[in-house]
């Protein structure tokens, strides 16, 4: 009997501690997401990472290490306050695999190289300042514009040294044919008509002669 007593109020205790268990994990995780939606970092709209333009896309398409660093301001625009350290870090990696490797022949230019140094330096300040707790989301929002600035820098460079090496049809491809083809209608169309040369008559110099009538 008293095993039996012994049995139950174990079983009793079991399940209150269980029940007492579960009812401090639901907080706790009410509490987590509300942790994550605070440190949560948002970029100004004003600020943010612009999209590579159809020219860019093309000029950088066999430039993998150019898409690698693209692909990591992708994330550090949408990062938290946990992981920026990591994806900042990551990024000044990235840059660093860049001037390792050679770059393509077109975009070899100072313009270009001296914009990536700026932006891994920038990536390694951040990711110092991210770890100081003082250190507010609103400045570390700004600062992750200030980068978005660097790199849409870097792209116009590229855009500006590749031009000065290759014609337009070799960019924009089809497009710039269909365009030139536009534009060679319109100037038809709009084109002065030739004027015709013509050859000035000579004037005869001789002089009539008067005839006498005869009176009837």
């Amino acid at each position: 009997m008293k095993r039996i007593i012994v049995c139950i109020l174990v079983g009793i205790t079991f399940f209150a501690c269980k029940d007492e268990e579960q009812g401090k994990r639901i907080p706790k995780k009410e509490n987590q997401a509300e942790y994550f939606e605070k440190n949560k970092l948002n970029v100004p709209k004003k600020g943010a990472l612009k999209s590579l333009t159809a020219t860019q896309k093309k000029l950088v398409q066999d430039w993998l290490e150019f898409k690698t660093v693209h692909e990591s301001m992708k994330l550090i625009n949408n990062t938290t306050r946990f992981s920026i350290t990591e994806d900042l870090g990551q990024l000044a990696a990235n840059i660093e695999e860049v001037d390792k490797k050679k770059f393509p022949k077109e975009l070899d230019v100072m313009q270009i190289r001296s914009r990536f140094l700026v932006l891994k330096t920038k990536a390694l300040k951040l990711q110092d300042d991210a770890t100081d707790e003082s250190i507010s989301n609103d400045f570390i929002e700004q600062e992750i514009v200030e980068m978005n600035n660097v790199f849409h820098s870097v792209c116009y460079q590229v855009e500006q040294a590749t031009l000065l090496n290759m014609e337009p049809e070799e960019i924009l491809g089809d497009l710039f044919k269909s365009d030139s083809t536009e534009v060679e209608k319109i100037d038809r169309k709009t084109a002065p008509i030739p004027k015709r040369n013509m050859v000035p008559t000579k004037r005869s110099t001789k002089r009539f002669k008067k005839t006498k009538t005869e009176n009837n």
